[in-house]
C-alpha cells in the first residue's frame, strides 16, 4: 500500500530496528531544514571562487533587475493545484505565524521520537521537581539497577549508596563511599541495613483512573461504544483525579503506569503515561509524564507539557485490540475487525501522502522565501492537510506512535502481523497475548520483518482461561518466550487485577522458570524500555528520575513489600507499617525456581508407582490437631499408605523421594469460584447459566407464593469433571472444591463439596457433601431488589421456623424447606456481603432470630472486604468469614473501606478477625486463582506482623474451610483412618516449592 518513498524508506533498518526496540534514536537523520543548511554549505564551499568573479559583471546588475520584478528566487515548478507560490510580504502577522508552524510540521514530519540528544549530559534537576523535594541519602542497600554490564548480566551492587537530589539520581556507590553532603545543605539519611533497592515498577497496561475505583457508573470512561475505530479518543481526558487505586498501587512499588482505552475497540484510542505521586497542583496533567507536543496542556510548575526543547517530538501511544471483544460489543466477526483496520490505516495512509506531497512544495516555497498561497485569499497561506481524527493513525505510518494491541490468538497475532506489512507500521508490544509463546517466530516478521523489531508481549502470569482466547495459555510462556528472545513484560490490566501486585505476577513467572533477572526487567527496565521512556525511568542510574522502591526482602521473594517508595525523589509512604524485614544474610539471594519440567502438561496422566518412601526435613500438619514434625517418613505400597509417623520400617526396593525441607499438608480446599461448574466462563457453552434472581419479578405480589413455592438449585446435579482448571488446581494441592451455583441475584442455591481430581460423579468419594451450604447474596451485586428487600426476604423465610427441618437435606423440594435446615443448625447459610452496615444488619438479624430458636444458625460472611470494621460483633454473634480478597480490591463502592494492609496499615483483613476471635477462610473469586491458594496463605502469615503463624495460615486454607461448611476430617476419611495429605518438596510458604504426591480417597497420586 505504500510507494517506495513512503516513510519505511525513510530510515535504514539499524534506525528501524532502535525505534521499535524502544531505544532512543541518536542518529537519526535531522530536519530537512539543516540538511538544506548542510547542502548549500557544501555548494558554497565548491563555487565561491566562480561567485566572487561574477559578483561584479554580472550579480549584481542582474539582482537590481530581478528586484524590479520582486524575484530573488530560481522560479519554482507549476504547483500541482491552483494555489501558486506568492511572496511572503503578502502575508499578514497571523498568516505569517500559521505558516511558518506550517514549516516546522514539515520539517518535523520525519523526526523520529526520542529526548534531546544532550538530555542526560545537561540535566540537573528533573522537570517535575518541586520546592519541597528533599534532599536524600540511601546508604548500606544491596541495589538491583537494571542495567546491562558489558558481559550482558545485570548489574546488582554490595553496600551501595544513592544519592536523590533535585528529583533525579545523582550518585550511585558502591563499597560504603558515598561523598558527604555539601556544607549546610539539609539531607536526609537512611539505612538500608542491607536491604535490597530497585527502580520503581512500570505498569505498561492499566485502566487506573479511567476505570476509577470504587466502580461507579459516573467514573467508568475506560471504552467509548461511539464506533470501532477512534484513534482520536486521549485517556488523558478521563482520567479521574480521585481513584482510591493512586496510593494503594503506589504501596505495591508501582512508579509509572500507562493508561490505556479499554479494549472495545479495533483502535480504542491514545493512551497517556503518569508518575503516581500526588503533586502540589491536583491535576492530571501535573500527573502525566512527557506529554507529546501536540496536547495543548496549561504550564505550571509540575507539569511538562511544554519545554524549551523542541529537537523531537515525544513518543505517542496507542491502543488496538483483536478478538472477541470488539465482536461482542459490535455484533461482528473476525472478516468484519479486519477491515476494520485495513479500511482505517487505508484512510489515514491517503491523508500522509497528501501531507507528504503538501510539505515537499511547501518546504520548496519556504526556501525560496515564499509561501503557498491560499485558493481563497490572496493574503493567507495554503493549510496543511490535516484531520483530527485521523492525524493520531498517520503518525502511526511514521513510526512516531508506540502501538500497543490486544490480541490473543494465533489467528488474531498473524491478522495484525500481515497489517503492519501491508501498511507498514511498527508494533511495540502485543498485550494478553496468550498463544504467542505457541509462534515466537511469527512476532518477529512483523514488520519490517527482519527480527530485530520483534514486538515484547505483556502478559499475565497465571490469569488465565477466562475466554476462548485464553484457553490456551500457560504459566511457562514467559518462560518460553524469553528463550526465544522475545522481550516480555508483565502487566495488570487494573482493574482486572490489582496494580498494587504486580510484582507478585513476576515473582510467579521466576517460579515457573523465567530467569530472576528477566522476571524483575520484566516489571522494571523492559516496560521503561518498550514504551521509549529508557532515557529516564526503568534503570537507577545517574541523570535519571528518582523513582526507586527499598524492600523488605529479595522482590522476587514471597511477601516482599515496599519499605519505602520514591517518585521524583519524594518519599510516598508515610509512616510505612511494613512487615518484618528479613535479615540481610538470608535476603541475598532470589528464591530457587521450582523444579518442574519444561514440557509440564497438567491434563497428561498422571504416572504410577508400586511403591516409593518419601524423606521429609520440613514440617508436617496433621489433622485435626495442628502438629509439628521435625522429620517424617511415609511408605507407599501398591497405592496405599501403610506408615505415616517420625520412623517407618525401611523396606527394600523402595524409590526414596528427598522433599528437600518441604512440607506434609492437608489438602488445600477452593470456595468462591464456579470451579467444576465453568470451564470458560464466558461462553455460556460451556458454563452452567446463572440463576435467575427471584427478587427480580415485576409482580412484587406473587413473590411470596412464588418463592415459597421454587425449588433450589443445586450445584451438584451440574458437576462437570476432569477440566483443565480442576486438573491445575490439583495439581498445585487444591484436593476440594466447595461450588455454588452462579447468579448475582437474591439466592444462588446449594453448593456441593467434591474432589478436584475426580473422573465423574459416579466415581467413589467424588462428591463429599452433595448439599453443604445454602448460599444468597446481600448488597449491590447485580440484582435489582434492594437491600432492604433482601435483608427483609431472608428475615421472613428464617422466622417461624421451629417446626423439624425435612429429615433428608440432600433433596430439599423447596425454598422454605432449605432455610428450615439453615434454622435448625443442619446446613450452613453463606451470604455474600462487603459492606459493614450490611454485615451489622445482619448480626442484628441472626440474634433477633436465634433468640426464638431453640439452637444457634451457622452462617458464614463470603467476601467480607469491610468485616474488619465488625470484627468483635461478628465474633459475639459466631458468625464467620471466608474473605475472597484477603489482601483487599476494593473495586466497589461497598468494599472501599477495605483494609490495605502493609505497608500502608500494620494490621489486615485476616489479622483483625483472627485476633477477634471469628474463624477466618481465604476463599477466591475466578477459577483461574485456586492454584495459588498456598501462597495466599503464605501472604497472610507474612505480612500478619508474627500474628497469624504458619500452622494458622494453614488452616486458613485447609480446616477452616471444612469446619465452616461443617464437612468431616480429612483424618478420617481415607483407608485406615491415616489422614489425606499433600507433599510438597521445598517450602510451601515460598516459591520454588512444589507438589509431588498427593494422599486421599484410598489412593496416591504422584505427579510429575
Amino acid at each position: 500500500m505504500h510507494d517506495a518513498d513512503d516513510d519505511g524508506s525513510d530510515y535504514n533498518d539499524k534506525e528501524w530496528s532502535s525505534l521499535l526496540e524502544g531505544d532512543d534514536v541518536t542518529s537519526s537523520p535531522p530536519p530537512p531544514r539543516q540538511q538544506r543548511a548542510r547542502q548549500q554549505n557544501l555548494q558554497s564551499d565548491m563555487t565561491i571562487k566562480w561567485s566572487l568573479c561574477w559578483c561584479a559583471a554580472f550579480i549584481l546588475p542582474m539582482t537590481a533587475i530581478l528586484g524590479h520584478y520582486g524575484a530573488f528566487t530560481k522560479p519554482s515548478p507549476a504547483p500541482s493545484n491552483p494555489a501558486a507560490a506568492a511572496s511572503m510580504a503578502s502575508l499578514s502577522a497571523d498568516s505569517l505565524r500559521d505558516w511558518q508552524h506550517t514549516i516546522d510540521r514539515c520539517e518535523d514530519l520525519h523526526v523520529l521520537p526520542g529526548p534531546p540528544d544532550d538530555f542526560l549530559t545537561t540535566r540537573q534537576k528533573s522537570d517535575r521537581v518541586t520546592d519541597t523535594t528533599p534532599h536524600v541519602l540511601i546508604k548500606n542497600a544491596r541495589v538491583w539497577t537494571g542495567q546491562v554490564d558489558a558481559d550482558g548480566k545485570y548489574q546488582t551492587l554490595q553496600n551501595a549508596s544513592l544519592r536523590l537530589r533535585y528529583g533525579l539520581i545523582t550518585e550511585i556507590t558502591e563499597g560504603g563511599t558515598a561523598a558527604p553532603a555539601a556544607e549546610k545543605e539539609e539531607e536526609t539519611v537512611v539505612d538500608a541495613q542491607g536491604a535490597w533497592i530497585t527502580p520503581g515498577i512500570f505498569d505498561m497496561h492499566s485502566h487506573l483512573g479511567v476505570d476509577a475505583q470504587p466502580s461507579l457508573s459516573g467514573t467508568d470512561d475506560t471504552n467509548s461504544r461511539a464506533g470501532p475505530i477512534q484513534p482520536q479518543l486521549r485517556t488523558i481526558d478521563t482520567i479521574n483525579a480521585h481513584d482510591l487505586a493512586y496510593k494503594r498501587t503506589v504501596a505495591g512499588g508501582v512508579t509509572t503506569t500507562l493508561v490505556l482505552p479499554g479494549s472495545a475497540n479495533n483502535i480504542g484510542g491514545q493512551a497517556f503515561l503518569i508518575k503516581l505521586r500526588p503533586t502540589q497542583e491536583r491535576t492530571i496533567d501535573s500527573l502525566a509524564l512527557e506529554v507529546p507536543y501536540n496536547v495543548a496542556t496549561p504550564p505550571s510548575p509540575s507539569s511538562n507539557s511544554s519545554s524549551s526543547s523542541r529537537r523531537r517530538p515525544r513518543w505517542r501511544h496507542m491502543k488496538h485490540a483483536c478478538g472477541e471483544n470488539i465482536r461482542r460489543v459490535y455484533s461482528q466477526t473476525r472478516l468484519d475487525l479486519a477491515w476494520n483496520f485495513r479500511n482505517a490505516y487505508a484512510e489515514a495512509t491517503k491523508l500522509k501522502r497528501a501531507q507528504d506531497r503538501f510539505c515537499e512544495r511547501a518546504l520548496e516555497a519556504h526556501a525560496k522565501g515564499s509561501y503557498l498561497r491560499h485558493e481563497s485569499s490572496s493574503s493567507a497561506a495554503e493549510e496543511f492537510p490535516d484531520d483530527l481524527k485521523q492525524e493520531a493513525l498517520v503518525d502511526v505510518l511514521r513510526g512516531k506512535v508506540k502501538v500497543n494491541t490486544h490480541c490473543y490468538t494465533v489467528e488474531d497475532l498473524n491478522s495484525f502481523i500481515r497489517l503492519t506489512h501491508e501498511f507498514q507500521f511498527p508494533v511495540a508490544a502485543f498485550h494478553h497475548a496468550h498463544e504467542t509463546y505457541l509462534v515466537p517466530d511469527l512476532l518477529k516478521q512483523s514488520w519490517p520483518g527482519n527480527g530485530t523489531a520483534t514486538p515484547a508481549v505483556a502478559l499475565f502470569s497465571l490469569n488465565g482461561r477466562y475466554k476462548r482466547e485464553a484457553w490456551f495459555g500457560s504459566e511457562y510462556a514467559a518462560k518460553v518466550l524469553s528463550a526465544a528472545n522475545v522481550p516480555v513484560t508483565f502487566v495488570s490490566d487494573h482493574p482486572v487485577t490489582d496494580s498494587r501486585h504486580l510484582l507478585y505476577q513476576a515473582q510467579q513467572a521466576h517460579h515457573y522458570g523465567l530467569d530472576a533477572d528477566l522476571a524483575l526487567a520484566s516489571i522494571m527496565s523492559t516496560p521503561a524500555r518498550i514504551a521509549g521512556m529508557s532515557h529516564r525511568v526503568g534503570v537507577l542510574q545517574p541523570k535519571y528520575d528518582a523513582d526507586l522502591v527499598l524492600w523488605t526482602d529479595h522482590p522476587l521473594k514471597l511477601g516482599a513489600t515496599p519499605q519505602q517508595v520514591w517518585i521524583d525523589g519524594i518519599p510516598q509512604l508515610v509512616e510505612p507499617f511494613p512487615p518484618a524485614v528479613v535479615p540481610p544474610n538470608e535476603a541475598i539471594d532470589p528464591p530457587p525456581q521450582a523444579s518442574l519440567p519444561g514440557d509440564y502438561n497438567p491434563l497428561r496422566q498422571q504416572p504410577t508407582d508400586d511403591g516409593f518412601d518419601f524423606l521429609d526435613y520440613g514440617e508436617t500438619e496433621h489433622t485435626p490437631q495442628a502438629e509439628l514434625v521435625d522429620r517424617v517418613r511415609f511408605v507407599n505400597g501398591g497405592g496405599r499408605l501403610e506408615c505415616l509417623a517420625e520412623d517407618c520400617p525401611a523396606e527394600k526396593g523402595l524409590r526414596t523421594v528427598d522433599l528437600k525441607g518441604g512440607a506434609l499438608l492437608p489438602p488445600l480446599v477452593t470456595y468462591g469460584s464456579a470451579i467444576g461448574l465453568t470451564d470458560i466462563i464466558s461462553e455460556k457453552s460451556t458454563t452452567e447459566t446463572s440463576v435467575p434472581d427471584p427478587l427480580s419479578s415485576d409482580s412484587l405480589s406473587s413473590l411470596p407464593h412464588f418463592l415459597s413455592q421454587r425449588t433450589v438449585p443445586a450445584a451438584h446435579d451440574a458437576l462437570a469433571f476432569d477440566g483443565k482448571q480442576l486438573r491445575t488446581a490439583e495439581r498445585n494441592g487444591v484436593r476440594v472444591a466447595i461450588t455454588a451455583p452462579p447468579g448475582k441475584g437474591f439466592l444462588q442455591g446449594f453448593s456441593v463439596a467434591f474432589r478436584t481430581g475426580a473422573e465423574n460423579v459416579l466415581e467413589p468419594g467424588a462428591v463429599l457433601r452433595d448439599v453443604t451450604a445454602l448460599h444468597i447474596q446481600i448488597g449491590h451485586l447485580g440484582s435489582a431488589a434492594s437491600v432492604a428487600a433482601e435483608i427483609a426476604e431472608l428475615r421472613k423465610l428464617l422466622s417461624g421456623k421451629q417446626n423439624n427441618a425435612p429429615a433428608n437435606n440432600d433433596y430439599v423440594a423447596s425454598i422454605e424447606e432449605a432455610f428450615a435446615l439453615v434454622a435448625h443448625e443442619a446446613l450452613p447459610l453463606v451470604i455474600r456481603a462487603d459492606k459493614a452496615d450490611v454485615l451489622a444488619s445482619l448480626v442484628k438479624l441472626k440474634l433477633a432470630i436465634e433468640s426464638k430458636l431453640p439452637q444457634k444458625m451457622r452462617w458464614v460472611i463470603h467476601g467480607g472486604q469491610e468485616a474488619h470494621l465488625v470484627a468483635s460483633q461478628l465474633a459475639d454473634a459466631e458468625i464467620n468469614v471466608i474473605l475472597t480478597s484477603p489482601r483487599s480490591f476494593p473495586t466497589t463502592w461497598d468494599a472501599r473501606r477495605a483494609l490495605p494492609g502493609p505497608p500502608l496499615t500494620a494490621d489486615t483483613a485476616v489479622t483483625v478477625l483472627h485476633h477477634a476471635g471469628v474463624r477466618v477462610a481465604l476463599g477466591v473469586e475466578e477459577e483461574w486463582q485456586p492454584s495459588s491458594l498456598m501462597w495466599e496463605a503464605a501472604w497472610a502469615h507474612k505480612l500478619s506482623r508474627g500474628q497469624i503463624s504458619r500452622s494458622d495460615a494453614v488452616k486458613l486454607v485447609t480446616t477452616n474451610v471444612e469446619d465452616l461448611f461443617n464437612l468431616p476430617q480429612h483424618a478420617s476419611s481415607s483407608s485406615e483412618h491415616l489422614p489425606e495429605f499433600v507433599a510438597y518438596e521445598g517450602d510451601p510458604f515460598e516459591f520454588g516449592a512444589r507438589v509431588v504426591a498427593a494422599h486421599g480417597n484410598n489412593e496416591i497420586k504422584i505427579f510429575p
